[in-house]
């Protein structure tokens, strides 16, 4: 199903819909996607530094694991 089949569908349900806590939870989900997230100049700066050097292949990365282990270490210390 192409976009504007999925939105034509909807427009559909949508207009015989009657449940107001599905209406609700949409209008949260509309309001959501209207709110802008901007980032600062300092915020978009150090993404494209990451990106960079992500690109460039100077990213060190741990397994999951890892990061989980020292995340509870540094959390228990933080106590």
């Amino acid at each position: 199903m192409d976009v504007q089949s999925v939105k034509i569908d909807l427009i559909h349900w949508l207009t015989e819909l009657q449940d107001k806590s599905i209406l609700k939870k949409l209008q949260g989900l509309k309001e959501e996607q209207e709110s802008s997230y901007e980032l600062s100049a300092k915020q978009m700066k150090e993404l494209e530094d990451r990106l960079e050097k992500y690109e460039k292949g100077e990213m060190e990365f741990s397994p999951w694991d890892i990061v989980k282990d020292k995340v509870r270490i540094r959390a228990k210390d933080a106590l």
